[in-house]
């Protein structure tokens, strides 16, 4: 199954990549958004990806894992249209996600341990 990759730029101008999961006449529902930053490096660009919302502020479970929605009004963005994003970009966000979820299960295994009580110094 192909994902449903969206760029939008955000009323802040900032460009975002998510996966497009709903879309209205007024409104996109975008799953994991990440925002793309672009800095010169050496004469070329280096391109970055930064999640819009930390997996690590969102508490432990399964229906938690790196997989939220944010809704955008279209009358506040502007939708990229008529081009593919480049495999390179999308490989990356792909990583991002699964990384983030992969951490998300570990920490939830982690924290099922029992606590140690100490009852007494030693």
């Amino acid at each position: 199954m192909d994902k449903n990759y969206i760029t939008i730029i955000d009323n802040t101008g900032r460009n975002v990549l998510g996966l497009n999961v709903r879309e209205t006449e007024t409104e996109v529902d975008i799953l994991n958004p990440v925002m793309i930053t672009v800095q010169p490096q050496n004469g070329q660009f280096q391109v970055q990806l930064i999640p819009l919302f930390l997996a690590e502020f969102i508490a432990h479970s399964e229906e938690t894992l790196r997989n939220f929605v944010y809704t955008y009004n279209k009358a506040n963005i502007a939708v990229g249209k008529n081009f593919s994003i480049d495999v390179r970009i999308t490989s990356q966000y792909d990583r991002i996600i699964e990384g983030a979820n992969a951490v998300k299960v570990q920490a939830t295994v982690q924290e099922t341990k029992p606590e140690v009580i100490k009852l007494f110094e030693d």
